[in-house]
């Protein structure tokens, strides 16, 4: 999930939502990847695919593609 410090720096470039996430173009990928040293690791963690599920609210087929992923307050 989206611990508090990542959630802090999203907040901090305007990202308050798993809609804005699963909306993200490639060129707001590497913005957000540069401001937070991130170097691949949205793609690499699949935020984009989790985003998606958590944003249109299906919490069940998140859980079970990401089990090991938790939620955060930022829905």
């Amino acid at each position: 999930g989206i611990g508090p410090v990542n959630e802090k720096l999203l907040k901090a470039q305007g990202v308050t939502s798993f809609a804005q996430i699963a909306s993200w173009t490639a060129a707001d990928i590497k913005r957000i990847e540069d401001v937070m040293n991130f170097d691949g690791r949205i793609a690499r963690e699949r935020w984009i695919e989790q985003a998606k599920l958590l944003a249109a609210g299906n919490e069940k087929e998140f859980a079970k593609q990401f089990p090991t992923a938790g939620t955060s307050s930022n829905s």
